[in-house]
Order: structure tokens, then sequence, then C-alpha cells
């Protein structure tokens, strides 16, 4: 047993700054025999949990901890708002934190939640480690600390004013000076002083090596990687003595501090941990009138059923009240009434939620209050496959919303349950093949043209991985073979890939804990005005702690737009809930594989399958889905044959025709195999589940326990023995790849809904799809192609006519969004939409004239004509550079007309005027009033003078300012004859829409 354990560790997770992989630590301390091991990442627990789980696995303790940045000043904190990290980093002390059990763990989450929201920078003030430190072991003085550094320089006198801080917060014992020997010169000048502060404050010492990387040998790769983020790793890491060493390489570092090894044992005996994990922490459900939530869930979903099937009787009598006592004993009703209430919430919103997906559709309640849209009864859909009391598990229910809507819904979660319970769930981006090549190119400074060739090598897909590529590569095995240079680029490659490179935040995983979520995990500021869980989704289920799945799916943003424009254009309100499930032309269509933009089927793959088996049902839809996945495919041709009656429908045994004679004798589902097991073994349904989830691990003792009772089973109910191995073969044949009805079921609804609109509303439907793809060129022309097919004109954009995307017109025809012009932006198109509401664009001028152009720059006004965006402005034959030269023509015009808007002429008497002088006319004379301010128009004033000079009786009175300090002109009044001649003339000196002609008053002035 080793006497020596390590204290001071970062994996990973602290990103860029370690290459320890969980995994690696967890293994090395099992390997020295040392009994515990620390994990202490910067600013961050993100490992915590899975090094808990994995330390626990190989019987080596796990000490929580964390090193933190702290303010030391107790009064005017100054936020790193305007100066620069580096800099702010300086004036915070570095210490290490490590928990005191699970308190310890708690305080631990909190403060590393209160340094993260502060920003770029995280640190804690020293006020707030006071009012946790009693479950912590604070370690301070370690190579990253100013402690450490002023006594390095020598300034004893502000190393002491940290010292007293930093034990005045901290409960007497639970200090410790922390001691390194990386061969740092600031260690060298520092540690004498360190020791003389131990020795004066009477404050135990404690050994740590700051562990960065596995071996010594990795210093040199370890210090690049963390310098691709941090100019100064160098100079923070600039030896090889940040491996994880073992105990007797630390005994022969601290030789003549004995005491300071002894301390490592001592502490993490002190900081045993213990995580109660997989005990559900289940947010509770708050009901109005306080009644139990078992109830109010029993009394909904009975009112529910009610409004669903009308008169509750017989088998759904029977069904609902079995689901609501297995969800009450299991002590799910908070779960249930949770998700309804934020499903009851976007229904009165008017966002749309998808009817289901996963195995709750098979649960009668769920479809009672409306989490999902599909029948179980009639879908023959099983509550098992979703929970059951035999596999002891938390109810997962995702639910899919209106894809630019679903952070109303978190939003409306986070008000309803308190900002302090629910969360978004984190997730890790990690260097994939290619990242982790490109990453490792920088750091070794290799040749930029090896780096490209050998990332080009790798594929695509998701999860392939380096080792993959070179053993079936041969192109990229012989190129790293063929030079040192690209194997040591490989090598590093290696190293990098799959480290946690950032966080991010889960696309669906919404967490809401019955209390406040630190308790549990530390957090992260975060969007959608929720934080983010600093941990996964497996560490977060391993707490205990509810997700709830908030999927944004476009597919409902598509249906959205194709109802909205259906109702614009024809009036007609098509509720998609209520669409009929026998539509001889939704079921043609499908046959026809017209299938651009319907849900789940326009893969090149679902088509053929479309065509194979010609739909005429909602389950023959259901099948395809289920089918079409590699496994189940070889099926599809004996399906498709026995659904036409090419070939007779046959049976393993004929007491599985109820169940099998739907996919024509095919086991499909995961529920048929349930049903099977559940017939001929006398399984219950939940015994039945656990089969079907042992048999697909595919493992040979469990297979041969497995068949041994299905077998036992069956020969209890009376079949033959022969009889029950065969049929158990095919349940190991089909386990494994057997689709899930309830999520297939709920698809084809979704499949089948988007098929009708298609069918029936065709260019409300493509206008949406186009709309969605506008950014993707290769897509456009696909929905264009499909809509001239049908011949349905594709109208090019116009200022004059075009929304934002595509739209249908009155006539049926599909008109380009202006949005899906290049180089015109959101805020141009909605600066020309704001303007056409105010009055439509009577000229290309007029438009011109009315744009402001920071909105609509020259470029994207050369894009507009480009587009055909002006062509109603010009004659129906005018060639490209006939319509440039008038474009520009009426650019010239405009912008004379903008240089002159501040000048407006009027005829008639502004109610506004300054006295004149002198008088100027009779009652009843119109008068040219010119009004203009500072020098804007001073030009245009006098190509007016010189207009009116040549009409006769115009005579000129000057206006003035009475009321200035000095007399200044306002303007000139014209006595002159108002013919359409002169209104004319007017209009093209000054610009159209600046002259206006009011009544003269009845009285002269």
């Amino acid at each position: 047993m080793a006497d020596f354990v390590h204290l001071h560790v970062h994996s990973a997770y602290s990103f860029r700054e370690s290459l320890l992989r969980i995994e690696d630590l967890v293994e090395a301390a099992a390997l020295y025999e040392m009994p515990a091991i620390a994990l202490t990442d910067t600013n961050g627990m993100y490992g915590a949990v899975s090094f808990y789980r994995q330390a626990k696995a190989r019987g080596v303790e796990p000490v929580i901890g964390c090193q933190l940045q702290i303010d030391l000043r107790t009064q005017g904190v100054e936020e790193p708002v305007a100066r620069a990290r580096s800099e702010w980093r300086r004036e915070l002390e570095t210490v290490v934190l490590l928990a005191r059990g699970l308190a310890g763990y708690r305080a631990l989450t909190r403060l590393v939640t209160c340094a993260r929201a502060n920003g770029p920078v995280p640190f804690i003030r020293v006020d707030e480690l006071a009012m946790h430190a009693t479950d912590l072991i604070c370690l301070i003085g370690g190579g990253e600390s100013r402690l450490l550094a002023q006594y390095a320089a020598g300034d004893e006198q502000a190393a002491q004013r940290s010292l007293q801080t930093l034990l005045g917060a901290c409960p007497a014992g639970q200090v410790y000076i922390d001691v390194q020997d990386h061969q740092k010169m600031v260690e060298r000048q520092g540690l004498p002083g360190l020791l003389r502060a131990a020795r004066l404050w009477d404050v135990p010492l404690v050994a740590t090596n700051d562990a960065r990387y596995r071996f010594p040998e990795d210093a040199k790769l370890h210090r690049a990687y963390a310098a691709l983020d941090r100019p100064d790793a160098e100079d923070m890491w600039p030896t090889d003595r940040f491996a994880l060493v073992g105990a007797d390489e630390m005994s022969r570092r601290f030789a003549n501090l004995p005491e300071a090894l002894q301390n490592t044992v001592a502490i993490a005996d002190e900081c045993k941990l213990h995580l109660p994990l997989y005990q559900v922490q289940m947010p509770r459900y708050q009901t109005k009138d306080g009644r139990p939530s078992e109830i109010v869930l029993r009394e909904a979903a009975r009112v529910g059923a009610t409004s669903r099937y009308g008169d509750v009787t017989g088998e759904i009598e029977r069904r609902l009240q079995y689901e609501l006592d297995v969800i009450c004993n299991m002590g799910y009703a908070d779960y249930f009434l949770v998700v309804a209430d934020f499903i009851r919430y976007a229904h009165q919103r008017g966002i749309s939620t998808g009817p289901g997906r996963g195995s709750a559709a098979g649960s009668l309640v769920a479809y009672a209050l409306r989490i999902t849209d599909v029948d179980p009864m009639a879908n023959q859909l099983l509550f098992e496959r979703f929970l059951n009391p035999e596999r002891v598990s938390l109810p997962d229910i995702d639910t899919d919303f209106e894809y630019e809507r679903r952070g109303e819904v978190i939003s409306y979660v986070v008000d309803k349950y308190g900002r302090d319970r629910v969360a978004q769930i984190g997730t890790f981006g990690t260097l994939a093949a290619r990242a982790a090549l490109r990453d490792a190119g920088r750091m070794l400074g290799a040749d930029p043209q090896l780096v490209d060739q050998l990332s080009k090598l790798v594929p695509g897909q998701p999860g392939v991985t380096l080792s993959a590529v070179r053993a079936q590569v041969p192109s990229f095995e012989r190129i790293i073979e063929g030079a040192e240079a690209a194997l040591r680029l490989y090598d590093a490659a290696v190293r990098l890939e799959g480290l946690p490179h950032h966080t991010s935040i889960h696309a669906a995983g919404v967490v809401i804990a019955p209390g406040p979520l630190v308790d549990w995990v530390p957090l992260d500021p975060g969007g959608d005005g929720a934080p983010v869980t600093q941990y996964a989704m497996d560490d977060i289920e391993a707490l205990g702690l509810v997700k709830m799945d908030f999927l944004g799916l476009r597919t409902l943003t598509l249906v959205d737009a194709c109802i909205r424009s259906i109702r614009e254009r024809t009036g007609e309100m098509v509720d998609w809930r209520q669409i009929p499930t026998d539509d001889p032309a939704t079921y043609d269509m499908l046959t026809r594989a017209e299938t651009n933009g319907v849900f789940q089927l326009e893969s090149p793959g679902m088509r053929r399958v479309l065509k194979q088996l010609r739909p005429t049902t909602l389950d023959d839809i259901v099948a395809v889905i289920s089918l079409n996945r590699p496994g189940p495919m070889e099926n599809i041709p004996a399906f498709c044959d026995a659904k036409h009656g090419r070939v007779a429908v046959s049976y393993p045994h004929p007491d599985l025709k109820p169940i099998l004679q739907d996919t024509y004798g095919v086991i499909v589902y995961q529920e048929q195999i349930m049903q099977i097991a559940s017939l001929m073994a006398g399984f219950s349904l939940g015994q039945a589940d656990l089969l079907r989830r042992a048999v697909s691990k595919k493992k040979r003792d469990i297979l041969d326990e497995e068949r041994s009772r299905f077998v036992d089973g069956c020969l209890r109910n009376g079949y033959d023995a022969a009889t029950a191995h065969d049929v158990y073969d095919l349940i190991v044949r089909f386990a494994d790849y057997g689709f899930n009805r309830s999520h297939a079921a709920a698809y084809a609804v979704l499949a089948y809904r988007t098929a009708y609109l298609r069918a029936h509303h065709l260019p409300e439907f493509l206008a949406a799809l186009m709309t969605m793809a506008m950014g993707a060129p290769d897509k456009i022309r696909t929905y264009e192609q499909d809509a001239r097919r049908h011949r349905i004109a594709v109208l090019p954009p116009s200022v004059v006519h075009s929304e934002r995307g595509y739209a249908v017109n009155a006539e049926g025809a599909i008109r380009t969004g202006l949005l899906a012009i290049r180089n015109v932006g959101e805020a141009a198109v909605e600066h020309i939409l704001s303007l056409r509401r105010e009055r439509p664009f009577s000229s290309l001028v007029d438009f011109l004239q009315r744009i402001q152009s920071r909105l609509v720059n020259r470029k994207a006004l050369d894009s507009l004509l480009l587009a055909g965006a002006f062509d109603e402005f010009f004659p129906d034959a005018a060639a490209p550079s006939a319509k440039q030269q008038m474009f520009e023509e009426a650019w010239k015009r405009a912008e004379e007309a903008r240089q002159f808007a501040g000048l407006t002429l009027e005829f008639g008497f502004p109610a506004d005027d300054p006295p004149l002088r002198p008088s100027t006319s009779d009652e009843g004379t119109k008068i040219l009033y010119i009004r203009y301010a500072g020098n804007k128009g001073g030009s245009t004033l006098r190509r007016v003078q010189a207009a009116l000079s040549g009409f006769p009786g115009a005579t000129p009175v000057a206006l003035y300012d009475a009321t200035a300090r000095r007399t200044r002109l306002l303007g000139e009044r014209w006595c002159v004859e108002v013919t359409p001649e002169l209104v004319t003339l007017l209009e093209e000196v000054v610009g159209i829409g600046n002259v206006r002609v009011r009544e003269a008053p009845k009285k002269s002035r």
C-alpha cells in the first residue's frame, strides 16, 4: 500500500491544460496501489461523477476537488470587464479545494457555480469561500499561487497578508501549505518562505504534484497542446515533472519532508465521499389545491380518456387502471403531471407538438393526457415496453416541439419550477479524428500539405477513429509508414483523439430537480433563461436527476408554415390532427414515392420500399419505417410479396397468427417478441421485456440461461421442445434489430400527416419546404424541379410582391422570397417589407430613394437586380445590360433626391408658418412655400427659383425667423398661379413626393 496519494491532478476536463483521461488517472492509481486519488480540474467539475464511478469500480477512493481562483479583497471587487484575462489572473489567488464528504461535495458545486457565473475568468470572493470552508480542505501555495510568487519575489509583507486572509477564511486544521517540486524557478525561490510561514503559523504541509500527463515523456506533447490556447505554456510547465508519478518518486523528491507525504493519506481519508447514485430525485408538481399528485393524475387521466374515447369501459378501463397503478406505485405521478403541464402550455400558446416518439407512445395515460397523439389501443402498443415494475427504470418521455419555438417551452418550465431547479444538460465537444490531426499538425509545426493530405483520407462519418482509418484505408497507412514526419503526426493525433475540447449544450436534454440543482451538480451560465449542467447526460442520470428531452423538430415548423399559408391564401382551416387516415390520394402519392419533404420517407431507400410495398394503410407506413434499416431490410421482399399475395403467409406456429398477421408472418417489432414470449412461455409482459433486452446483448451465458427459461415455460404451456427452440431462435435473431413499434407508430402518424398536406396542398407545402431550405441551393433546385413537374410556377423574387420566404400567390404560383437572395440579409429584407407596408413602391427611383443604405447596401442592391427583384420596373423585353443601365440612372436620380431630403415645397399655408413680412397676398391666392433646414436643399432652392422666374406674376417674399437672436432665412414664399405644368416642373426639379398642395385659408394673413 502506497504512503502517498495524489491530491492535485488535472484531467483533460481542464480543457487544453492536460492530456490525462479519467480512465488513465484511475488506472494509474490502481497500478500504484494508492488507496485514493483526487481530481482537481481548473475552474470546473466536469469529470467529477465519471471519475467517482470509475474510481469506485476499481476499488480506489475518489477525492473530488477543484482548482479555483479567489479574489482575496473583502470589498471593492472589480469585475474583469475591460482588462486582459492574463492581467486579471495575476491578481487572483489560486487554491485547491477538496470536498470533505457529501457536504463538502455540495459546498464545492456551489462555489464552482459561483465562479463560473463571474465571466470569462472564473473566480470566487474570499467571503464566499469562508461561507463553505467548514466542509472543505484548502491547499494553498501551489505552483500557480500568488502566495508562492510573493515569497519568491521577497515580498514578505504581501505574502503574510495573503496568508492571513486565507487562514482567516478557513477553519484551523483544514488549511495545508501545498509544497511542490517541478524544478521551476518560482518553487526554488519561494519554497523557503512557504516553509518559514508553515512553522510560524503552525500550518501543516502537504506534498503534491501538479499532474497533467501520464508519463514524463509526454511533457513535450503536453506543452505543445496547451500552447494552442495558452501562450505561457512553456513558462507554466517547463519540465517533465508534471507526470502522474508513483509514491517512490514523490518520496525521493520530498525525502526531507516526510510529514508532507503522510498528510496526503490523512487528507484522502478525511475526504472520503459517498454519492447516492441512482436514487431518483423526482421533481414535484405543484397542484393548485395541495392534493396528492397521484389523485390529481388519476382524475386528469380519466377526464382525458373520456375526451378521447367517450365512455371509458371494458378493455380501455382495465388498461387505464393498470397503467395508473403502475405509475403511481413506482412514484412517477409527478413526472407525468410535469410533462402534461408543459405540453398543455405549448398547445395553449399555439406551439405545435409532435404525436410522440419512443416507447412513451405505448402509454394510454400519456395519450389521455395529450402528451402523445397516437392511440395505443388502436395501434396495439404495449405499455410494458415503456414502463414496467419488473424493469425498474425512470420513464423517458421525449417531446417534439416546433423548432423555432422550443425555447418558449423551456422558458415556461424555468419560470414555473425556478431557475435554480431547471437546467439544460451539458455535453462536450471532443477531438474527432480529423480535428485531432489538424491540432497535432499545429502543435508539431507539421507541413500543412501533409496534414491536409491525411485529413482528406479520413471518412466523414461520425465515430470514425484514426486507428480504424489506418487499418482500413491503404493509402493512409502508406503515407504514415513512408515518412517519419507523418508517423509523428499520426502518433500525436492518436494521443489527442477523443479528448474533451469544449463544453456545449445538449440538443434536447433538460433536467428538473425537486430542489436547488447545485445540491447535485455544478452549473455554467446558459441561454434560454436556464443554466447548463457541467455533467453530461450519463452522469446526470447516475445522480438520479430526471431529464426530459425537449426536441426541436423542423417538420413541425414546416407543417405550421404550410397550414398558415393555406389559411392566408384560401381561408381553409386545416386541423392536421383530424386528418383522415384512409385518404386514397395520400396513399397513391406515397406509392409513386413522391415524398420530397415527407417526414422520414424522403430518402432513396425509403422511396424504394414505398414503391415495392405500395402502402394502403397507416400500418404499412409503420412497417416501412421499421423495415428500412440494416438487418430488417432482408425481409422487405418477403414482406411485400406476402402483402400483395404473391406468396402465402406462413407462421412459426399457428398460435402466433394474431401477433404476426399484420406483418405477414415476419417479426418486425420488439413488441411482437414480447407478445410471443407472453403467449408461448407464459411470461408477463414485464418479464418478456426483460427477455428481449437480455437476448439482444448476444452474450452466450445469457442466451443459454434465457433459452432454458423460455423453453421451460413453453413446455408448461403445452408446446413441444422443438417448437420452443425454433421460436427462441427466431427471437434471438430478431431481438437485436426488431424496431420499437411505439416509436415507429408515432413517426408514421407524423409521416402520414405531412404526406397528406403534400398530396392536397402541394404549392403551400413546397413553398414551406423551400423557405426552410434557403441557404441550401441543391435542395432548392430539387424542390423547384418538383414544383415544375407538377406544373406549379416558381416566380423570381420581387421587391413589389415577395415576402421573406417563399410564398404562394393567389394564382397558386410560388414566389421566391427575398431572403433567398445572396447578400440580402434579415435586416435588409425587414426594412424593405416595412417600407412596402407603409405604401407600395411606385417606381425604381421611389424604391431607391426610400431605402436606407446602411440597411440595404449597394452589394445587396446588385444582388436584387441580378435576381430579377426589380423586373416589374423594367420593360418586359429589356436585356440585362439595359436593366443595368436603367438601374444606374435610377440610382443617380435617387442619390440626388436624397441630397435634397431636407427640402419641402407646399402650395397653401402650412399651419405652423411664422409671421410673414411683409404681408403678401389677397384672400384665396395660392402661395408656394419652400421650406428647408440648414444647408440641405440649397442647390435645389436655386433651381426652383430659376424655374419660377419664368412664370408671370411670380413674386418672391422672403420668410424670416423673427424670434431668433440673429435673423435667419427660413425659406421663401412665391405668389404664383398653380397649374399642372408648374407641379410637374417642380416634381422633376425636387423629386417625386416632395411637392404638396394644401387648401389656402379663407382669410388672407
